[in-house]
């Protein structure tokens, strides 16, 4: 039989033992939800980052739009009009000069006539007016119809937008129509064909562009491309997902997915 002292000692042991493994327990769940709480304290951070980034970036992109519309409106409303009226005085002296000067009249006159022009398409690229009045997918037909007129590309569209999305977001699309547009006229040699395409799809808004062309490595182009630069950071504003393709001798294609917005929740 075990003496009294060994009794105590070993009584004294186990409950130490068990006091560091309730110790070492307690530990343990204090790192568990201290570790929980700061992944928890993370992500709250990278959320709020992220939407402060985005708020920025919708901030940054809408100043660049203001002052677009300014220039674009100081333009037509300014330069444009000195020309036209211009014009009409050299129509009126022309009416009233001796004849010998007729023919360089005529060339100032058309002169004139495509300042005017110029100006009204500069202008337009700089804030489409035709977007505020009748809408995204108005202002992509007549998009389409003023590339067209260049023949150097054809564009083919189908536009099927029966939601209007809000007026920043659709100037966002009609930005990235434009850039890719213009970007296809620059750089895909060769082609012949364009087509633009948005459609609904599910909860998304599917715009793609693809074209016939040479195709492009945008790694090799210069800084990345400040048109892309452009593209993406209007993909970004508009919480959408890029997805793309172009190789040399591939054409290219570009699929940028718009979420729409979810029905509405009724109100009990």
């Amino acid at each position: 039989m075990a003496a009294p002292e060994e009794l105590t000692f070993s009584w004294l042991l186990l409950g130490a033992v068990s006091l560091m493994l309730l110790l070492g327990a307690g530990l343990v769940g204090f790192l568990i939800v201290y570790q929980r709480r700061l992944l928890g304290q993370q992500r709250h951070l990278r959320a709020a980052e992220a939407a402060y980034q985005q708020q920025l970036l919708a901030a940054t992109i809408e100043a660049q739009e203001a002052e677009r519309e300014r220039i674009g409106r100081d333009l037509h409303d300014g330069i444009g009009s000195t020309i036209a009226t211009a014009k009409l005085m050299v129509h009126r002296l022309e009416q009233t000069a001796a004849g010998g000067n007729a023919e360089l009249f005529g060339m100032v006159t058309d002169i004139l006539s495509t300042a005017v022009q110029d100006t009204r398409r500069i202008s337009h690229n700089l804030y489409p007016a035709v977007l505020s009045h009748v809408g995204l997918a108005d202002a992509l037909r007549h998009l389409a119809k003023s590339s067209n007129e260049t023949g150097a590309l054809r564009i083919q569209l189908a536009v099927d937008y029966p939601t209007p999305l809000p007026v920043q977001q659709e100037l966002a699309l009609y930005r990235i129509c434009q850039e890719l547009i213009t970007n296809a006229f620059k750089h895909a040699r060769g082609a012949t064909t364009l087509t633009v395409s948005l459609q609904p799809r599910g909860p998304v808004l599917v715009l793609t562009i693809a074209d016939d062309g040479c195709g492009f490595d945008r790694a090799a182009l210069p800084g990345g491309g400040a048109g892309l630069r452009s593209i993406d950071a209007r993909v970004r504003m508009l919480g959408a997902r890029q997805l793309g393709h172009s190789a040399p001798g591939q054409g290219t294609l570009t699929v940028i997915e718009i979420p729409l917005p979810g029905p509405a929740v009724a109100a009990d």
